[in-house]
């Protein structure tokens, strides 16, 4: 009787102590996989917030049979701040280790606390932190729980949206990806929440490959540049990154020296339309490309070459016999083509910072460029309208 009435006012304590730490929680840990342990994790820069093995250990904390758990204190800093909490599965070497395949089952939750205030997370983790709860004194956790919702109903939805990622379905995977990394964005936009920005980028990209999407990069380093964030060391890292981003809309198209199959070298630039022009970026052994080729470039150039259309297309082949093959093939001689014959050593891919295909850029009569990286219908939809309003 006195046992049970110990283990009774034991288990009280625990929960009451625990409730009063800085950061506490109930974790309900049914997957004997899971190790009973969480980790609270500083990510020290904007680059290890989403990224494995760059985050810094600062407490970790016993999860205890009934779920409760406790960090008794926390690194006094001014301001608002974000940690990871993150749970491990036995025998992980790293409690660094960040996954970010399906954001559902992440093993790891990031809060934002404050010195001073109260932060309580709640949930069944047994198939990851995803959704698990945070409430407590810090107003701005909303902005974080949203995202994370979104998140989750944002990659459900790209995964419904393609079929695979082989070269069969790649452009279709790209533009489903597309849209998930720009609804992330827009929800993180929304929130008017710089941590919850900073978060939003580094999800829409944990590997940090922004080649496709520089656009998001550098709004958000103009953004957050000017204002009280100006001097956070995130904002800095973030536009020291913008500086090394591909060109975006709104950008002057370099005006770079074409050596073409022909024999000839001439300037792009002499070679743009009188209206809009499509910098085709292409390989002979690159089968959406190919594709592209006949079912879409070839009919365009057909209907609105005439009427100031110019597709200028540049190689990433090291080939000559086996780009002019596909070229014949694909009958894409109708206009000019360019290659150093370099393979992945391209000097204009070095220019525009880019080493991904297939990628186009469309230029105005000026050589601005005012869209990339359109495919397919929506690449058909932008020049007809475009046509259209420049008749």
């Amino acid at each position: 009787m006195h046992f049970k009435l110990w283990v009774f006012v034991f288990g009280i304590l625990t929960v009451t102590g625990c409730a009063n730490y800085p950061v506490s929680g109930k974790l309900d840990i049914t997957d004997p996989d899971i190790h009973r342990e969480v980790y609270l994790i500083d990510p020290v820069s904007f680059s290890s917030l989403a990224s494995s093995f760059e985050g810094k250990v600062i407490d970790s904390a016993r999860v205890n049979e009934d779920g409760s758990f406790g960090f008794k204190s926390m690194p006094a800093r001014n301001g608002e701040y974000l940690y990871l909490l993150a749970i491990q599965k036995r025998g992980e070497t790293y409690a660094t280790k960040l996954q970010n395949d399906d954001p559902e089952v992440s093993n790891y939750l990031p809060f934002i606390y404050v010195t001073g205030h109260k932060v309580r997370i709640t949930g069944n983790v047994s198939k990851g932190l995803g959704n698990a709860s945070i409430t407590g004194s810090v107003e701005s956790n909303r902005h974080i729980t949203s995202l994370i919702r979104s998140r989750i109903r944002l990659f459900d939805q790209f995964r419904s949206d393609h079929t695979g990622h082989d070269e069969e379905n790649l452009l279709e995977y790209e533009k489903a990806k597309y849209d998930y990394q720009a609804g992330l964005m827009k929800a993180a936009d929304s929130s008017l929440h710089f941590l919850t920005e900073m978060l939003a980028l580094r999800w829409i990209s944990p590997e940090g490959d922004y080649e496709r999407i520089p656009e998001f990069v550098i709004g958000s380093c103009k953004k957050w540049k000017m204002g009280p964030f100006a001097g956070h060391k995130w904002t800095a890292q973030l536009c020291a990154r913008s500086m090394t981003m591909p060109r975006v809309p709104g950008d002057a198209f370099p005006d770079a020296s074409l050596p073409l199959i022909s024999g000839d070298t001439v300037s792009l630039m002499q070679l743009k339309g009188q209206k809009l022009t499509l910098v085709d970026l292409w390989a002979s052994w690159c089968a959406p490309c190919r594709r592209e080729n006949t079912s879409i470039l070839v009919p365009l150039w057909d209907k609105y070459h005439d009427k100031g259309f110019q597709i200028i297309g540049y190689a990433l082949d090291s080939s000559r016999k086996g780009l002019e093959n596909a070229i014949t093939r694909d009958g894409v001689g109708r206009w000019p083509q360019g290659s150093h014959l370099m393979g992945d050593e391209s000097p204009l891919f070095d220019t525009l910072r880019i080493s991904t295909i297939p990628a186009n850029y469309l230029l105005d009569s000026n050589g601005t460029i005012v869209a990339k990286n359109l495919h397919g219908t929506q690449l058909i939809q932008f020049i007809d309208r475009y046509m259209a309003a420049n008749n």
